[in-house]
C-alpha cells in the first residue's frame, strides 16, 4: 500500500466537531447571546409575537403598496392581507398577550387607509 499520510480517526474528528459545537454554546450562553438566539428559536417554532411597532409598520406597508398598484390580482391580494392578517400585540405593555391582543388586525387596529375598507 501506498500511503503518503496518516489520516485521522473518525472518532477523533466527530469528538472534535462536538467540543467546537460546545464551546459556541458556552461562548453565546456568557456574552448574553443566548436570549436573542431563544426568542428566534421560540418565535419560529411558536406562535409569531408581533410587537405594535410591527403591525403598525405591516399595516402601512400594506396601505402604501395599494396605492402604488395597477394590477387588479395584486390589489385583491393586498387588500386580504390588509384585512385578515392578524398579529398578536401587547397592547398595554405588560409583557402578556391578553385575550383581546391576540387575532388583532390591521382593521381592528384602526390603523387609517383611505385607499382599503374591510
Amino acid at each position: 500500500m501506498n500511503k503518503r499520510g496518516q489520516s485521522l480517526s473518525m472518532d477523533t474528528i466527530i469528538i472534535t466537531i462536538l467540543v467546537v459545537i460546545v464551546l459556541v454554546i458556552v461562548a453565546l450562553f456568557f456574552t448574553g447571546g443566548m436570549s436573542s438566539l431563544t426568542q428566534k428559536v421560540s418565535s419560529f417554532f411558536g406562535a409569531q409575537l408581533t410587537g405594535l411597532q410591527e403591525a403598525n409598520a405591516r399595516c402601512n406597508a400594506y396601505c402604501t403598496s395599494i396605492q402604488t398598484q395597477t394590477s387588479q390580482l395584486l390589489m385583491t391580494s393586498i387588500k386580504k392581507n390588509f384585512c385578515t392578517t392578524e398579529f398578536n400585540v401587547d397592547i398595554n405593555g405588560n409583557g402578556v398577550y391578553d385575550k383581546d391582543e391576540t387575532k388583532v388586525t390591521c382593521a381592528s387596529l384602526q390603523i387609517p387607509c383611505d385607499a382599503i375598507t374591510c
